[in-house]
């Protein structure tokens, strides 16, 4: 489909999702199950083909990627009749007698998704498959730096029998994309930064298409005094450098208390010491694939340093962004915290109570997850519930967005809207609310001509529901009103 004009992918885009939508939702889940056991079936190309791409290590690209995508589909086969079923809505018996309401969910049309590199696999094909399971066309651009991964999606929907031009896969660079906004899909779902996500929301507003974004992330983990320190030492280490750093609810800022401040980070810097560069199924991070993203961190992170930051790892200045760097005493008005960053570095500093925990935690403008480590579970979910942040997982991190039951999303500069779970499903349909008279009185109270009496017993009706009165009062005057 490279070869055809945005006009033409558009185009043939809309005739499949005409007979697509046409089927039930029972029909669309068992022409999509073959997705998941192809994927299943070449799981080893798959994780050598990202590995190899993107330099994931082995086990990130199989549960990163292919994991989640897997329990993703699994969870849509299993629950997508239900999730979209009509279902009857109540109604104030007094307007609306002899009728009954139903909310009806139907697709969008045709979804233009973008997708990152970091995790290409995952966050091509769950909105992709997300977006089917509801009805729609997908034209998926994934990304210029993944093109292999780009090829095996495209193979894999070819296999599997799916109607021509109903989903179409590219990964030109994103100025050739942009022609896509222009021939205005129904919808458009970003993965990506908040910087490139605000230039696609700003493009899509002129053509009034409305948009998911799923952006970039800065988040926060608070450590109490309470927690059990070897699990929320090894826990931060692997939410703060999983897949390098590279990963939108990765850790970037860590806020500990004061009264464990010393202690946590002798213990945090020693796992840190500990984990292992490469590509092997032994290793626990991989290397930081593109130039421009090593280029752009380092500048941060010198930055940091003249500001007054201290390193605390065993990274060298003369170094290549690409071992883990902790770094302390970093100003507030810094690179690395006010703006995006992507990659094996995080920011440590200290905190006197739960209140102030909260508000350093908060104060950034980006929202999309956080973590609380604490041994008082009372206070891990009250503080859960305070911070800003679209979700937030309790001596826990990063594998809270993988259960396929619950929805993800960002607030703020992270992005707007949800999906995943049911949440998914909404985000790629629209909802219509139908009411339908089951009898068939030639007039109703409320049409014309309009009459005093019917203005009086209105008025009355009225005063009455919404008024305190007895109970009495109540059911004799619902009586005179239905005689």
């Amino acid at each position: 489909m490279r070869e055809m004009h945005a006009e033409q992918r558009i185009a043939a885009a809309r005739k499949a999702q005409a007979q697509w939508t046409r089927r039930s939702v029972k029909e669309r889940v068992r022409a999509l199950r073959p997705l998941r056991e192809a994927i299943v079936e070449r799981m080893d190309e798959i994780i050598q083909t990202i590995s190899e791409e993107i330099g994931k290590t082995p086990m990130d690209a199989l549960v990163g990627d292919v994991m989640v995508t897997l329990e993703q589909l699994r969870y849509y086969e299993r629950h997508a009749v239900r999730l979209l079923r009509a279902r009857r809505i109540g109604k104030p018996w007094f307007l609306f007698g002899g009728t009954h309401f139903l909310e009806v969910h139907e697709p969008h049309g045709t979804v233009l998704v973008f997708a990152p590199w970091n995790y290409p696999l995952q966050l091509s094909l769950v909105p992709m498959l997300t977006a089917l399971f509801a009805g729609n066309a997908v034209l998926l651009k994934c990304s210029e730096h993944a093109p292999r991964t780009s090829r095996l999606i495209a193979d894999i929907c070819v296999n599997i029998g799916l109607p021509d031009g109903l989903v179409q896969v590219s990964c030109e660079a994103p100025e050739e994309a942009s022609a896509l906004l222009e021939c205005s899909p129904d919808l458009i779902f970003f993965t990506g930064s908040s910087r490139n996500g605000r230039r696609v929301a700003i493009k899509a507003a002129e053509f009034m298409i409305p948009t998911v974004m799923e952006l970039g992330g800065k988040d926060a983990a608070l450590v109490f005094d309470s927690c059990d320190l070897e699990r929320t030492a090894n826990g931060i280490a692997y939410g703060s450098f999983s897949n390098a750093g590279q990963v939108c609810v990765g850790i970037k800022r860590i806020y500990v208390q004061q009264t464990i401040y010393d202690e946590f980070l002798r213990v945090f810097l020693e796992k840190v010491a500990a984990i292992r560069i490469g590509t092997t199924v032994q290793s626990d991070i991989g290397p930081i694939p593109l130039e421009a993203v090593r280029s752009r961190l380092r500048q941060q992170v010198m930055n940091a340093i003249s500001c007054g930051a201290k390193v605390r790892s065993r990274w060298s200045q003369d170094e290549e962004i690409g071992l883990p760097i902790v770094l302390t005493d970093v100003a507030d008005d810094a690179a690395l915290l006010v703006d995006e960053s992507f990659g094996p570095v995080v920011c440590v500093a200290p905190f006197n109570s739960e209140v102030e925990a909260i508000e350093l935690a908060n104060k950034c403008s980006w929202a999309l997850s956080a973590s609380v480590w604490t041994g008082d579970r009372t206070q891990g979910e009250r503080v859960a519930m305070q911070l800003q942040s679209g979700s937030c997982a309790v001596n826990d991190v990063i594998r809270n967005i993988g259960n396929p039951h619950v929805s993800f999303g960002g607030n703020r500069l992270s992005g707007h809207g949800r999906y995943h779970g049911a949440a998914g499903l909404n985000a790629f349909s629209r909802t219509k609310v139908m009411m339908v008279a089951d009898r068939t009185k030639t007039t109703e109270v409320h049409w014309f001509p309009f009459r005093a009496s019917t203005f009086a017993r209105l008025r009355g009706l009225l005063s009455v529901r919404h008024h305190a009165s007895s109970a009495s009062r109540w059911k004799a005057f619902r009586e005179m009103w239905m005689s």
